[in-house]
């Protein structure tokens, strides 16, 4: 399942780039998952090398698919793992409406068809067509209010947001202008003198109006609600289903393209928002010794958060239950050598129980590690 944004694009060389990124991510997960080369992959699915080199590096505009079909087999996808993927290939082919419909309960279309995109470089498209947002700083006003999706935003905010310190005189004046042509860009038949609509303004203040079909961000945290709701109610797999379906909406770090708003706290709130997830995540798929899936997650949360002693101690539990202990143990080993040469500090008390955990070999080993049940 990929970002909500992704099957709304229609140009051709912008569809056929989210065509490749969504589907060549996934890919390229679910193979290093199961533990394959790109060599074995390609000879249990009977095409070439390449061509699974070109689909995960995004070289194919449009993969066959029937390709697409041996590849599912390929990877032992099955049940909810094989209708990801499907729900990926119909996104692919411009049918994504049953999937907003799956994530949202929304089955009326988005006013105007916008859809913004904030996990990741920054992107925005009206009835499948990218937005002609303007400028540097204009960009930036719609990103910012887009992370504050529904909330009412001064306008002193953005203003620290677009000159962290000593503003120009002319910055009230800015904003208003930078406010008002992307209104005209977000609905173009919106009347001028119009204080509602998605982008409204009282006072001082403004507001974005935006749904979860709408917004990568509002779909990302309802789908972290279900999640949350079905482990509380005991349901341990489906939970893990909506944790990896809220997941794969991130393409990168958050707003990965805005330098004005790099190290703002409502971005770097966001990164930490995403590493709690993969947390909660990793905390019940381990309980299921669904370790295999857990495995990008970590890995590529331990490369954002080097001194994350959290997550190198999932890390290590996963790599023990997939069966390599001598990873597990090399992870502790290189975080033990940061830490001690960064911070002057010895690990805390969970890396060190993972630690312990690895060395007496008390992770189960998952069964069959190479069987995605979701």
């Amino acid at each position: 399942m990929r970002c909500v944004v992704t099957g709304m694009v229609n140009e051709m060389g912008w569809r056929r780039a989210e065509r490749r990124e969504s589907l060549g991510t996934l890919v390229r997960r679910r193979r290093n998952s199961v533990g394959l080369t790109q060599r074995e992959l390609a000879d249990r699915a009977g095409v070439s090398v390449g061509a699974v080199r070109d689909l995960e590096q995004g070289r194919i505009a449009s993969p066959h698919r029937g390709s697409l079909e041996r590849l599912t087999r390929a990877l032992g996808l099955n049940g909810q793992g094989q209708a990801e993927l499907s729900e990926a290939v119909q996104w692919e082919l411009g049918d994504p409406s049953g999937l907003r419909a799956g994530i949202t309960g929304e089955r009326r279309a988005p006013a105007e068809g916008l859809a913004l995109r904030v996990l990741g470089p920054f992107g925005c498209w009206r009835r499948g067509r990218p937005v002609a947002m303007g400028p540097a700083r204009q960009r930036v006003v719609l990103a910012f209010l887009a992370v504050h999706a529904n909330a009412v935003v001064h306008r002193d905010s953005i203003i620290d947001a677009l000159w962290s310190s000593h503003p120009p005189d002319t910055a009230v004046a800015i904003v208003q202008s930078h406010v008002s042509r992307l209104r005209q860009a977000l609905e173009p038949v919106r009347r001028p003198c119009a204080r509602d609509g998605i982008l409204s303004s009282s006072g001082t203040s403004y507001r974005l109006e935006v749904g979860p079909y709408q917004l990568d961000l509002l779909a990302f945290k309802q789908l972290i609600g279900m999640a949350r709701r079905a482990r509380s109610s005991g349901d341990a797999e489906g939970s893990c289903t909506w944790y990896r379906r809220a997941l794969s909406l991130w393409l990168d770090d958050p707003l990965a393209d805005m330098n004005l708003l790099r190290g703002h706290p409502v971005v770097i709130g966001l990164g930490r928002s995403r590493a709690a997830v993969i947390a909660e995540y990793a905390e019940i798929a381990s309980g299921l010794g669904q370790y295999a899936l857990l495995l990008p997650e970590l890995h590529a949360l331990a490369e954002r958060e080097p001194l994350n002693e959290k997550a190198h101690a999932q890390l290590m539990i996963a790599l023990a239950g997939s069966g390599q202990q001598a990873a597990a143990l090399l992870v502790y080993a290189d975080l033990r050598r940061r830490l001690d040469d960064q911070l002057g500090v010895r690990p805390g008390p969970e890396l060190s129980a993972a630690h312990l955990r690895v060395l007496r070999q008390d992770v189960p080993v998952a069964s069959s590690p190479a069987v995605l049940a979701g």
